[in-house]
């Protein structure tokens, strides 16, 4: 699983968990075919490359996002890139070490140490009941790209009383995916950097291009290249303009690029609502998109209607869904191609993924311009007394 699974990658992620496992994503509800035989123990290397702009450049850090969400006024012109490493193989050995040779064009020295410990996968814990909050009033969910929604839109689902078995059952497994075991149960030993819980930025300029070496006492040497196909996608520059009701979004494509998907999300106007949009032709439970992305799946995708072709350059949340929802918060993404490599054949067994996506995350509609520190003439705006978008108030 690739580290941005375990981390909330878009603005509605905390609305799907309390959902139940009828909206969950496909991805989180994927389970291992019957009969199927366990796979052997393999190293395996994790790697996410994240390119952020606008408030997705502020998520690493936390301060400045906590006060957008407590009615403050965050930076939110910023763009930052983030790497995610973890090394994981099977077996634990004494005074584990490991570190990632990298490429000068990183411009982060010539090697990133990975943190590295024994794991005991155990069983998770039980979410009690305090811990899994009650939503209140409805969901409403648009969908597509169109300046007026389509036909039966919105999709309407009531939240208040859902049993808390059924949010239970959500936050198990997504919490079952975040700390899923290797070599199915058995003890491993695993490195990761950044070492703190806060991903750390690299410099802007860093490139993943050139030559690769993993070296660890724990797991066999991984030697790789990565080519100009696999490097940091560019950052998102995405602009959203008045048309009519409806905001239109717009952006450049992103080179290299396999397609793109949008989602938006705010209060509603009745007390208690919540209303989600979605570039997606498909409903909610149906345009999950999977880690570890490659082309050809991509490609049908588009096709289905779940991401918007790579050529696409706008978009609109509809008039409807922005009358519902007045102003909210508009996540943006944009995914590469995975690189995916194994060891071969009669060498020490290992898999390596390099997941990349590139993501733009701004405040949307009526009320929002209060909360952007620069203003059109570039001059910093006044602070704001009080009031404006609160995502706790989802809740």
């Amino acid at each position: 699983m690739g580290a941005g699974q375990r981390r909330i990658r878009q603005a509605a992620g905390p609305l799907l968990v309390l959902l139940g496992t009828g909206l969950a994503l496909p991805v989180l509800a994927a389970t291992p075919k019957a009969g199927a035989a366990p796979a052997a123990p393999v190293a395996t290397y994790g790697m996410e490359a994240v390119t952020s702009s606008g408030m997705g450049a502020m998520a690493m850090g936390g301060a400045d996002i906590m006060r957008m969400m407590m009615s403050g006024r965050p930076a939110m012109n910023s763009t930052s890139r983030q790497l995610e490493l973890r090394l994981q193989a099977p077996g634990k050995v004494a005074n584990p070490s490991a570190e990632h040779r990298i490429p000068p064009a990183m411009a982060l020295g010539t090697a990133l140490p990975l943190r590295s410990g024994n794991d005991s996968p155990g069983q998770p814990g039980q979410w009690q009941d305090k811990d899994i909050p009650e939503p209140k009033g409805r969901l409403l969910i648009y969908r597509g790209c169109a300046e007026s929604a389509g036909a039966g839109q919105p999709e309407i689902i009531t939240l208040k009383g859902l049993l808390p078995d059924q949010r239970r059952q959500t936050l198990e497994g997504l919490r079952r995916l975040a700390t899923a075991p290797a070599a199915g149960g058995a003890p491993l030993t695993s490195g990761r950097w950044p070492s703190g819980e806060e991903a750390q930025a690299v410099p802007p300029q860093a490139s993943l291009v050139g030559n690769h070496v993993v070296t660890s006492n724990y797991a066999p040497e991984i030697r790789f290249p990565v080519g100009s196909g696999h490097d940091f996608l560019a950052p998102v520059k995405l602009t959203s303009t008045p048309a009519g009701g409806a905001q239109r979004l717009s952006w450049p494509t992103i080179p290299t690029a396999l397609g793109y998907q949008a989602t938006a999300t705010g209060m509603g106007r009745q007390e208690g609502d919540i209303v989600m949009w979605t570039s997606s032709e498909l409903p909610m439970a149906d345009s999950g998109v999977p880690d570890a992305l490659r082309a050809p799946e991509a490609a049908r995708l588009v096709q289905r209607g779940v991401l918007l072709a790579p050529e696409r350059t706008t978009c609109a949340v509809s008039a409807q869904a922005m009358a519902a929802m007045g102003a909210g918060m508009v996540t943006f993404t944009a995914y590469g191609d995975t690189l995916l490599l194994s060891s071969h054949q009669g060498s020490a067994a290992w898999r390596l993924s390099l997941e990349r996506r590139s993501t733009a995350t701004h405040l949307l509609g009526e009320g929002m311009e209060g909360l952007d520190p620069v203003s059109g003439d570039g001059k910093e705006a006044p602070a704001q007394k009080g009031g404006g978008f609160n995502l706790f108030k989802l809740f």
